[in-house]
C-alpha cells in the first residue's frame, strides 16, 4: 500500500472528481459514511456524539458525519469553532443541510467562553465521544486563537476522541516538533493511506493508534501517484510467500550460519537459532563458544553446531564460503579477535549476510568497514544502533532521511526498528511495518528477527523478500500471541513458536 504526501493525496482526489466522475461533495460524502460506520462500532445506545467542525473540507466531513448520525437517533452536537470567515463550498452546502435538517444540533463557538460554557456540566460524562474535524491534511502552521484554545480544554477534559483522517494540528509531511497544540486522538480514522507522521514515535501522543478506511478512491489514479513510502500489509506478505514442493528436501531450503553467542549471552544464539529454524530453513549451524553450543544440544537438537577455539567469544570462522546465508552478531560481543573474524567475513563472503546486535557495534567503532558490504547486506539497528553508525538526529523525520541516504550511500538493506519499522532498500523505496505490539518490547526480540530473515535468506528468498516478509511475520506471529496472552507477559518464545501458525495464516 503507498504512503503519500498530502499534495499527491489531493491530487488523487481531484483525479478522482475527474475520471470516476464523482461530485466533490459526493465524494465527502463517501468518506463520511465510512467514518459514520466505522463509528457506530464504537458507540452504544448511550453514547453522545459531540462533532468539533472547523471551516475547511475537513470541517465538511464533520458536518457530514453529524448529519447522518442525528439520522441514526443519536445525540449530537455539532461544534463549529468560528476560527476563519468562510466555509469552504462543500463544508457549507454540508452546513447548510445539516441546519435544514437538524438546526438544533449546531452550536456556533465564537469564543473559548462560549465553548467552556457548552461543555460545563458535561466534560465528566463518560458517554462523550469527541470527533475532531477541524482542520485536515493541509495545515502548514502550528494552530493559535481561538482553534489552540479549543483544542487545549479537549485535551484536558476528554478521554474518547475520534480523529477523522488527521489529528488536528498534526503536520503530515514533516515534524511537528513545532507545535505545541495538537488534539490526543484515542483513535485517527484516516482516508485511503496511513500518513507517514502516525508512523513515527514522536506522534505516539496524537495518534496512538490509527485506522485507514477506504473510500474508493481511483485505483488508477493511486497507480499513476509516485511514491517512495509504502504500508506493508497482510495480503501483500502472503503474495511474496512460496510453496514448497512435495520433492524438496533439506537442501534444497539450503544451509544458514549463525555466527551468535558468548560467555553470559548464549540466550541470543539460541533465540536466533530457534527462530532460524522455524521459518524454513533446511539446515542450520550455529558458531559460537562451547558455553552456548553446549545449551544448543540441549535445547535445539536438530540444529548443528561448530565450537569455537576460544571459550568465552567467537575467534574465528571456518570456510564460511560454504554457507547459503550469514547472520552475525546476536550476542557476540566486542572482543578485538571477534571484530577481525567479522572483518574476514566481510571482506570475503559473498553470499547473503544479515548484521545485528553486537554486529552493528562493530562497525559502528569501526566505520570504515562499512564500505565492505556487500550489496543487498541486510542491517536491522534499533533506533540507538543506528545513531552509533550514523549520528544524533533531532527527530524521526531526519532519521529517515539518514537512514534513506545509508541504505543508498551503502546498497544495503536497513531494517531501522520501531513500532512501524522502516525497511530501507538501496533503490530509495522504504517499506512500513503494519505488525507487532508493544509485546516484542523486550530482551530477544531483535534475536528472533535476524534469526527468522536468516531462515528465509538461507531458503531462497532474496534479501529485499527476506527483509519484508521476516519483519511482518515476527510482528505478526506476536500479534497472534497476544490475543491469548498479555502483552506484558509475552516471551520471545512464545512468539518464536507462534511462526508455524503465523506462517500457515499467511500461506492460507
Amino acid at each position: 500500500m503507498k504512503i503519500l504526501s498530502a499534495e499527491k493525496t489531493k491530487e488523487l482526489d481531484q483525479y478522482t472528481i475527474e475520471h470516476e466522475p464523482v461530485k466533490s461533495i459526493d465524494l465527502m460524502e463517501r468518506a463520511a459514511r465510512s467514518c459514520v460506520s466505522r463509528l457506530l462500532k464504537l458507540a452504544d445506545i448511550n453514547s453522545e456524539f459531540w462533532i468539533v467542525c472547523g471551516k475547511g473540507n475537513n470541517g465538511g466531513d464533520g458536518l457530514a458525519i453529524a448529519r447522518l448520525l442525528s439520522i441514526q437517533g443519536f445525540t449530537v452536537k455539532a461544534i463549529i469553532v468560528d476560527y476563519k470567515k468562510t466555509f469552504s463550498e462543500d463544508a457549507q452546502t454540508n452546513f447548510n443541510q445539516l441546519k435544514e435538517k437538524f438546526p438544533i444540533r449546531i452550536h456556533e463557538i465564537h469564543s473559548l467562553e462560549e465553548f467552556k460554557q457548552l461543555i460545563s456540566g458535561e466534560k465528566n460524562n463518560t458517554d462523550v465521544l469527541i470527533v475532531d474535524a477541524l482542520v485536515g491534511t493541509g495545515i502548514n502552521k502550528p494552530v493559535e486563537g481561538l482553534l489552540e484554545e479549543v483544542i487545549q480544554i479537549i485535551n484536558d477534559n476528554f478521554s474518547k476522541i475520534i480523529s477523522i483522517d488527521v489529528p488536528s494540528g498534526l503536520y503530515v509531511d514533516k515534524s511537528s516538533s513545532e507545535n505545541k497544540t495538537i488534539i490526543q486522538s484515542s483513535l485517527t480514522l484516516t482516508f485511503q493511506f496511513p500518513k507517514i507522521s502516525f508512523l513515527f514515535a514522536e506522534n505516539k501522543k496524537y495518534v496512538p493508534e490509527f485506522e485507514i478506511l477506504d473510500i474508493g478512491l481511483s485505483r488508477a489514479g493511486i497507480e499513476l501517484q509516485a511514491s517512495n513510502f509504502y504500508y506493508i500489509t497482510r495480503q501483500e506478505i502472503s503474495s511474496l510467500l512460496k510453496p514448497r514442493s512435495k520433492f524438496s528436501h533439506k537442501g534444497t531450503f539450503g544451509h544458514a550460519l549463525l555466527l551468535a553467542g558468548s560467555i553470559g549471552k548464549s540466550g541470543a544464539g539460541l533465540i536466533a537459532s530457534r527462530a532460524c529454524l522455524r521459518s524454513g530453513a533446511g539446515l542450520l549451524t550455529l558458531h559460537s563458544n562451547k558455553e552456548t553450543v553446549t545449551a544448543l544440544l540441549t535445547h535445539l537438537p536438530e540444529a548443528m553446531s561448530s565450537v569455537d577455539p576460544n571459550l568465552a567469544f567467537i575467534s574465528e570462522i571456518d570456510k564460511p564460503e560454504l554457507f547459503d546465508a550469514i547472520a552475525f552478531g546476536p550476542g557476540t560481543g566486542t572482543h578485538i579477535d571477534t571484530q577481525t573474524a567479522f572483518k574476514k567475513i566481510l571482506q570475503y563472503y559473498t553470499g547473503k549476510l544479515i548484521v545485528d546486535a553486537d554486529g552493528l557495534n562493530i562497525l559502528s567503532e569501526n566505520k570504515t568497514w562499512l564500505n565492505f558490504l556487500q550489496p543487498g547486506t541486510i542491517l536491522t539497528p534499533h533506533p540507538k544502533e543506528f545513531e552509533r553508525l550514523t549520528e544524533k538526529h533531532t527527530d524521526d523525520f531526519e532519521r529517515l532521511k539518514a537512514a534513506k541516504h545509508f541504505s543508498l550511500k551503502y546498497n544495503c538493506i536497513l531494517i531501522l526498528k520501531s513500532a512501524h519499522t522502516a525497511i530501507c532498500m538501496p533503490d530509495g523505496n522504504v517499506f512500513f511495518n503494519s505488525s507487532g505490539n508493544p509485546g516484542l518490547a523486550k530482551g530477544g526480540s531483535g534475536d528472533a528477527l535476524t534469526g527468522i530473515i536468516l531462515g528465509l535468506l538461507a531458503r531462497g528468498y532474496n534479501a529485499p523478500q527476506s527483509a519484508l516478509i521476516g519483519t511482518f511475520i515476527h510482528g505478526y506471529a506476536a500479534d497472534l500471541c497476544v490475543k491469548k496472552k498479555s502483552a506484558e507477559s509475552l516471551l520471545i518464545s512464545d512468539v518464536i513458536e507462534m511462526l508455524p501458525r503465523a506462517f500457515k495464516k499467511l500461506e492460507d
